[in-house]
């Protein structure tokens, strides 16, 4: 009996000293969400191998994971790297027009995808890189709205699948600390931020935008004359709102004001005027 009452002790020490670790990491449900989303202050824990050009980097991806959250069920039989319960996405397609490559919780982007990245707008510090033609395409649209009174700060472009890894093991632990079992953490946090390997930020087609005095992504972006502007000449630009307010259904994402994707001007200037999601413009979903 001693021995047991030690063994339990000691259990209990160490689950103490893990909440406390990992308590530092949350403040609200919104404002961790978002930003775990979008830091631009993440480790990674992989190796990205960059060939830098005149104007282009060429990014390979490798995923060696080292996590330190709780260790979910494995998904027997399912050919995605990683183990999360209900997450088990097919391999996408790259299709003859790779701007339209569809990525969800549901297809992750091939195992050798290596977008070739480009800086998007040399005037901030961060150097935030996209895809080379969405970058071009974005900092065409950047110079068009700061003429008509419009800063389309570039907050979150190109992300490594070990980056977006991270970040969604930090918001399934924070689900977890709330009193969700693994597998609700797993798909609540689905619904905020895409699982490793299955976001458009990987593939380097999409940014997140905000605007001067805005240090973080917000739902109130929708309020600001960049958005206002962005909903306007986005499509001019081969860009579109990829998480609309009214089609979580289809998408399966909150709404996000800012997330903004490149699929090429005729896709984007189609999707502008019937109204349709990435995912009625594809058939898919």
């Amino acid at each position: 009996m001693k021995k047991l009452g030690a063994l339990v002790l000691l259990l209990l020490v160490f689950a103490s000293c893990g909440a406390a670790e990992i308590a530092q990491a949350t403040e609200t449900a919104t404002t961790t969400a978002t930003a775990i989303e979008t830091t631009s202050t993440t480790t990674e824990t992989t190796t990205t191998a960059m060939t830098t050009t005149t104007a282009t980097t060429t990014a390979t991806i490798t995923t060696t994971s080292t996590a330190t959250t709780a260790k979910p069920p494995d998904n027997a039989g399912s050919a995605y790297a990683w183990d999360y319960p209900g997450i088990a996405p097919a391999v996408a397609a790259v299709p003859k027009d790779p701007y339209l490559i569809y990525v969800s919780r549901d297809y992750a982007l091939p195992a050798n995808y290596s977008p070739s990245l480009r800086v998007c707008v040399e005037d901030y510090p961060e150097k935030i890189q996209m895809e080379a033609t969405a970058a071009k395409q974005y900092k065409a649209m950047y110079d068009a709205a700061k003429a008509a009174g419009a800063e389309l700060i570039p907050y979150s472009g190109y992300r490594s699948v070990e980056r977006q890894k991270g970040n969604f093991d930090r918001l399934i632990q924070t689900n977890v600390n709330r009193g969700h079992s693994y597998a609700q953490a797993v798909n609540l946090a689905a619904q905020v931020i895409l699982p490793p390997g299955c976001s458009e930020h990987s593939a380097g087609l999409a940014m997140d935008i905000t605007r001067p005095g805005y240090w973080d992504t917000r739902v109130d972006f929708e309020t600001t004359k960049e958005f206002t502007w962005l909903v306007a000449h986005a499509h001019e630009y081969g860009f579109i709102l990829r998480y609309p307010k009214d089609k979580f259904v289809l998408t399966q994402i909150t709404y996000e004001p800012w997330h903004w994707r490149y699929v090429g001007v005729g896709p984007a200037t189609e999707m502008k005027k019937s109204g349709q999601c990435l995912e009625e413009y594809l058939g898919v979903g």
